[in-house]
């Protein structure tokens, strides 16, 4: 199995967009625990840099570029781990 990063980096522009919105989604399960506002921020925060990476790559010409695919590890690494590996293991099928 390969590294994450080479997952998404390889990932047909679809299965990678997919996960992008999984890995939201999983923020956004993460939101509802009892957690202190900055915690919420900083899922907001995570939340908001996914989704402009979405935007971005929602266009085919975009290129997944090396910096920005810096970003998004950057955002998925803050993910609890069950999600993570949910997520994870529904882009190398």
């Amino acid at each position: 199995m390969m590294p994450l990063r080479e997952d998404l980096q390889f990932a047909a522009r679809p299965r990678l967009i997919r996960y992008l919105a999984r890995a939201i989604h999983g923020f956004t399960i993460m939101a509802r625990d009892d957690v202190s506002v900055q915690v919420n921020w900083a899922i907001n925060n995570c939340i908001h840099y996914l989704a402009g990476h979405i935007v971005g790559l929602s266009d085919p010409a975009e290129p997944l570029t090396e910096a920005r695919l810096d970003g998004i590890m950057e955002q998925v690494a803050r993910l609890n781990t069950g999600i993570a590996e949910e997520i994870e293991a529904e882009l190398i099928r």
